[in-house]
């Protein structure tokens, strides 16, 4: 069982990794949409003059990115984790032998 030293320490770890990597996929998504659309600004999904069409595509890729920019920073920071401590972070369980 982990101490509560470091279930702290993965709390911060993992905290910290889960908000970088979310903040660079929302940038990234931003990014891409100026890119491809040639504006210099994203759409506002909650303004009345963006058309559904748009608002509800915007929110879908950028929730996609967000979710796994968080889920693989998430990872490598568990990665890491381990290459440090020799084992999994606190509260993570090992994955289950997939069936052949």
């Amino acid at each position: 069982m982990a101490g509560p030293v470091s279930k702290v320490g993965w709390k911060i770890v993992g905290g910290v990794a889960t908000a970088a990597g979310g903040a660079a996929a929302s940038k990234s998504v931003d990014l891409a949409y100026r890119k491809l659309r040639g504006g210099d600004t994203k759409p506002d999904p909650a303004n009345p003059d963006t058309a559904w069409r748009e608002a509800v595509i915007w929110a879908l890729v950028s929730a996609l990115a967000v979710t796994v920019g968080r889920l693989a920073a998430e990872r490598i920071a568990a990665t890491g984790w381990v290459r440090a401590t020799g084992a999994l972070p606190p509260g993570m369980e090992p994955a289950l032998e997939t069936l052949d």
